[in-house]
């Protein structure tokens, strides 16, 4: 987060450009966001630093903190994509449909949060503070805010994209048919991310092996959630499943 704020303040600063510190952004909030996410898994909210359980990087005025982002992340591995799975409006297909719910994901997560569990004090203190925060950097220097607010989205809901619907979502192939004739059912479940090697190299130069491995062993984190990411390659043949958590395929919940 601290490398987020720093690129923007250059930019609003006028030291350069938000296309130049791009890649920084990119980079930082991918790995950050999957640092995050292996947290919510061994920290409750008051355990981590104020900064963090905001969760304010100005995506949105309207999101939420860490607790209930936890709250939400916990319930998508007890539900994974099921009628009852806080995730699932990312998770179902196609994939246009799914890209743009995830691209709304902030906001289709506030509201949902909101519809669901109503708005608390601490949520109210907590949101006024980060959409107030938000606003007056709008204010203060509007173009670069919006160049900035751009390259954070397009990043939040592609990585949204890959990390729920993409992860989580498989489209049958009709029996018998060619392989690009669609079933209309679909698998819901948890799968792992198998890339051709370039791509996978570059997904590990960006995110560093360990983390990578979130995403490339993502039925074996669902299986074992507090298990860290540099240990899920080969867990799953060493231990099938987890005694507390096992994942599934499901068929289409639609």
């Amino acid at each position: 987060m601290a490398a987020i704020y720093a690129s923007l303040g250059i930019a609003m600063a006028g030291w350069a450009s938000v296309e130049l510190l791009a890649p920084v952004i990119v980079v930082c909030y991918l790995r950050g966001a999957l640092l995050t996410h292996e947290l919510m898994h061994v920290r409750r909210p008051e355990q981590v630093v104020w900064p963090l359980r905001m969760m304010m990087l100005f995506e949105t005025p309207l999101g939420l903190g860490y607790r209930e982002h936890q709250d939400i992340h916990l319930r998508h591995h007890r539900r994974t994509a099921t009628a009852d799975d806080p995730e699932l409006f990312q998770i179902r297909g196609g994939s246009v449909r799914a890209f743009g719910a995830a691209m709304l994901g902030p906001e289709l997560a506030a509201a949902g949060w909101v519809l669901g569990q109503g708005i608390g004090a601490s949520l109210r203190r907590e949101a006024t503070v980060r959409a107030l925060t938000m606003l007056s950097l709008v204010a203060i220097a509007p173009a670069v805010f919006f160049s900035y607010w751009l390259v954070l989205r397009l990043t939040v809901g592609t990585s949204n994209f890959v990390f729920h619907h993409v992860l989580h979502y498989r489209r049958g192939v009709r029996a018998g048919g060619r392989g690009d004739e669609r079933d209309e059912d679909a698998r819901y479940g948890t799968f792992s991310l198998r890339l051709p090697r370039p791509l996978d190299a570059a997904l590990r130069l960006v995110l560093g092996p360990d983390l990578a491995a979130v995403l490339c062993e993502h039925d074996a984190h669902h299986a074992w959630p507090r298990v860290k990411a540099d240990l899920l390659p080969g867990l799953l043949s060493a231990f099938p499943a987890s005694p507390v958590v096992r994942a599934t395929n499901t068929e289409d919940r639609r």
